[in-house]
């Protein structure tokens, strides 16, 4: 999309929440107060090989629509929960989401107003049910009001979108996948390049309007390898930046290949391990994932309006959360970041305007250790609210506050090896055979409502146990888990040289970007769990080129 179709379709998508707010109007019913339109227009660009040929190579456009109604007024609207569970498919709105590729009036007016209709239906049936519901029950949060009223934006930013060269990237991800023949026991990969090329249009009947682009690409080469005693061990090679000349070259890549293949057989060559607990010591990846999932989910705002949470920091503003050497923050706006060896990397976690149409900034979360402050959105979440601009969403989901950039810093960062001797010092002191040092973990999950256990879990890919005397040996087959105050309240100490994650995170909303920039951290005590692990059976006669062992 250009910017001269960015501005029209904007026009006319200001027009018609206009118009919407001024016909929305039914006797007995409370009023449509506020409407916006995030139209997100995105080019995607998808091509997949295996083993030296290609399998896909797709390229399409889709465009669709997040729309907000809402009724009632700035005091209190339909919306309960804090806005978490909104995100039905089974809603009549959610039919209407995607709207017309083609940049013609008439067809994007029809389906804006078949959107809007729905939602305005829905809102009022929603006003309705919290009218009932609250004869019955008492909603502690709402003297805090329902929606912050915001001054009007005006930001027709520039859309500048990197180039896809598709015939170059198909014939980089064939001659990447063609790797994997060099390694029989790899018995199933591919290469795999997804591009997504975004645009927001943002308007509201406020009268504002924010325009803005972002380019997603990663890269990734799967491996799933399986042993001779049947152990199956994924692993990915993935690189996710905005910048596709940040991307490795083709023979970097297939260089990183062939050391996860070849490290793939000295994991199942491993001692496997099925539990532990004592210290751990996370290098940055894994450190960035144990914050983000034992922390960040739980300071996002709005989860502080739903009832069925456990709003664990609820009443800890200006309480120690974490040791005074840390501080905690989370910025959007920074647009890379520069690692100790001075190499650049552009967060894909940034963005300028968040998806309630609030320009983004810096959360300040954690102080020297003390909590400050949430992630927050328009969703009023103590008095004197004022958002920060940290309201995100995948789709048709409600946004919700998300972190984008979080930036975890130390003001007393200690090297490698002093880290590892704390931790060996450690394990003497608790009289334990070993300790743990997490070297990769990849995906998390965590449970933040008041029904289940408040618990979090990080996927291990990469794992060695340190003895006392300084050996280190590879292990596998363990996650870590461990409850959110108790893995935070055991940091001790924080490396020096912090490194970068840029992944997808899940939640209410939906899957968003984020970028995570954390110091390797020790931990006085977590604990490891045994994967789900069923060993398979090996296949019944060998793959082409591969000799019967």
């Amino acid at each position: 999309m250009n910017r001269r179709t960015a501005l029209r379709l904007a026009r006319i998508a200001t027009a018609e929440a206009r118009r919407a707010t001024r016909g929305l109007r039914k006797p007995g019913f409370p009023r449509l107060y506020y409407l916006s339109y995030l139209i997100r227009d995105l080019d995607l660009y998808e091509v997949e090989a295996r083993y030296g040929s290609l399998y896909r190579d797709e390229r399409y456009q889709s465009r669709n629509c997040l729309a907000d109604a809402r009724v009632g007024n700035y005091r209190r609207d339909q919306v309960t929960d804090g806005g978490l569970f909104d995100n039905s498919k089974d809603d009549e709105s959610h039919e209407y989401v995607d709207l017309p590729i083609s940049n013609r009036s008439e067809p994007l007016k029809i389906g804006l107003w078949r959107l809007t209709d729905a939602k305005y239906r829905e809102a009022e049936e929603a006003y309705m049910r919290k009218c009932a519901h609250e004869l019955t029950y008492l909603d502690t949060s709402d003297h805090l009001g329902a929606w912050q009223k915001c001054p009007t934006i005006d930001d027709r930013g520039r859309i500048d979108l990197p180039p896809i060269d598709s015939d170059y990237w198909s014939a980089y991800v064939e001659k990447a996948s063609a790797v994997m023949l060099e390694f029989p026991r790899v018995r199933n990969s591919h290469v795999e390049l997804k591009v997504r090329h975004q645009t927001n249009l943002f308007v509201n009947s406020d009268g504002s309007i924010a325009i803005e682009s972002h380019s997603f690409w990663q890269l990734e080469a799967y491996l799933w390898f399986l042993s001779k005693k049947g152990d199956a061990i994924p692993w990915m090679v993935s690189h996710f930046t905005p910048d596709p000349e940040q991307l490795p070259d083709l023979n970097s890549f297939r260089g990183e290949i062939r050391n996860a293949a070849r490290l793939l057989e000295k994991i199942a060559a491993a001692p496997q391990i099925h539990s532990y607990s004592g210290p751990v010591l996370l290098e940055p990846v894994s450190a960035g994932l144990l914050i983000h999932e034992a922390l960040g989910h739980r300071l996002e705002g709005n989860r502080l309006r739903a009832t069925g949470e456990a709003k664990t920091f609820a009443d800890s503003l200006g309480d120690r959360v974490l040791p005074d050497f840390l501080t905690l923050h989370d910025d959007p706006t920074q647009e890379s970041w520069t690692d100790p060896d001075g190499q650049q990397h552009g967060l894909v976690g940034h963005y300028r305007f968040d998806d309630e149409g609030t320009p983004a900034s810096d959360a300040r979360l954690i102080e020297q250790g003390n909590l400050t402050g949430f992630l927050t959105g328009r969703v009023p979440v103590a008095k004197k609210h004022r958002s920060n601009g940290h309201s995100r969403s995948r789709r048709h989901e409600r946004s919700m506050s998300r972190m984008g950039v979080t930036v975890l810093e130390t003001s007393d960062g200690q090297d490698e090896k002093s880290m590892r001797q704390q931790l060996i010092d450690l394990v003497q002191q608790q009289g334990l055979p070993y300790g743990i040092r997490i070297l990769n973990a990849t995906g998390g999950e965590t449970a933040t409502d008041a029904y289940d256990f408040q618990a979090f879990l990080g996927e291990v890919n990469l794992a060695s146990r340190v003895f006392p005397d300084g050996r280190e040996e590879l292990i596998r087959g363990v996650n870590f888990i461990g409850t959110p105050l108790n893995a935070i309240h055991g940091i001790i100490a924080a490396g020096d040289r912090p490194g970068l994650d840029n992944a997808w995170c899940g939640a209410e909303s939906g899957f968003v970007p984020v970028s995570t920039i954390s110091p390797s951290l020790l931990v006085r005590h977590l604990e490891l769990q045994s994967k789900s692990d069923t060993p398979y059976s090996q296949y019944c006669y060998p793959m082409p080129g591969e000799k019967r062992s």
